[in-house]
């Protein structure tokens, strides 16, 4: 066998699947290394409040579970680095993580690197991003105290994010191309708001305004009547791109960029696991996010067992 890599494993994405995967594997008595570019929790950092995770009946806020959670996988012995993985390579027997300080080797990876907010596509939406339009509710909704806003997605996420909204802005215009579909609880307290206007069947074609957005246009999907609506805020949550950049080559990748694994999270290459929001067929909720990522620490501690002897 050639020189002993740096670490048993290491562990690309620091979001709640990364950390509860550096939790279980470190307390299994591995030596773990962590890679993370956003911040504790990755896009839990963005959620005011988390009400479907077992265990916590009256709910918690995303910026605090994800700061618990790298707390208790720091004190359980993970070690992080808080960069960029550039590149991701195996030998035969090792893999090789390359970061813009050097290379990283390491029996098993997991990759653990989410979703990002998916954006519309239309002309000026980058442009005027911070200036009338935001994804995250959390972050922003201040700036918006007291006008009129969109919020686009009929989502889990979209509906969540209204309700951050509503009682800070004057009014909500909820836009989706289908009908709402998130979980039925979340439905009906946004319907039950007073200052929000539901759109369903109903696609945003165009934004308005060149150094602040000043509004947009819409048409119904079915009738094809068109409206032109003055709103200073816009809020999109329109789906998740799986950042699945790393593996592409590695192994098979569906249409939509997800991993193919097995039940233990395995991939097709030794030493290689994907858990998460990555993996095709994830519900894509916290808790089956934690499931993913202490199956993949154990199946990853098994693996390295073996290579060891």
């Amino acid at each position: 066998m050639t020189e002993t890599p740096e670490f048993e494993l290491a562990i690309i994405g620091g979001g709640f699947t990364g950390l509860t995967a550096g939790l279980i594997a470190a307390r299994a008595g591995l030596n773990v290394k962590l890679f993370d570019r956003m911040g504790p929790g990755g896009q839990l950092i963005n959620i005011d409040r988390v009400d479907n995770y077992p265990g916590l009946p009256t709910g918690i806020a995303g910026y605090e579970l994800g700061p618990a959670a790298l707390e208790q996988a720091l004190d359980a012995g993970v070690k992080i680095d808080y960069g960029e993985i550039d590149g991701l390579t195996f030998d035969g027997e090792h893999w090789q993580l390359i970061t813009n300080t050097g290379v990283v080797t390491a029996y098993a990876v997991i990759v653990a690197t989410g979703s990002e907010l998916a954006k519309l596509g239309l002309d000026g939406e980058e442009e005027l991003h911070g200036s009338g339009i935001s994804y995250c509710a959390t972050c922003d909704a201040e700036f918006f105290r007291d006008q009129d806003i969109m919020v686009v997605g009929g989502g889990d996420s979209g509906l969540d994010e209204v309700l951050v909204l509503a009682p800070v802005v004057r009014s909500i215009t909820l836009v989706t191309r289908g009908e709402l579909d998130g979980a039925a609880t979340t439905v009906n307290a946004v319907r039950a708001l007073e200052n929000v206007t539901i759109h369903c069947n109903t696609t945003l074609t165009e934004l308005h305004g060149t150094a602040q957005l000043e509004g947009v246009s819409v048409i119904h999907r079915e009738n094809g009547e068109t409206a032109h609506l003055k709103v200073s805020g816009l809020f999109i949550y329109v789906g998740l791109n799986a950042n699945t950049s790393l593996l592409e080559g590695l192994i098979p990748l569906d249409t939509a960029g997800h991993a193919q694994v097995d039940i233990m999270m395995a991939t097709e290459q030794p030493g290689l696991f994907v858990a998460g929001d990555l993996r095709a067929g994830s519900v894509r909720l916290l808790a089956s996010c934690a499931g993913d990522g202490a199956t993949a620490a154990v199946a990853a501690e098994r693996y390295i067992r073996s290579t060891l002897g």
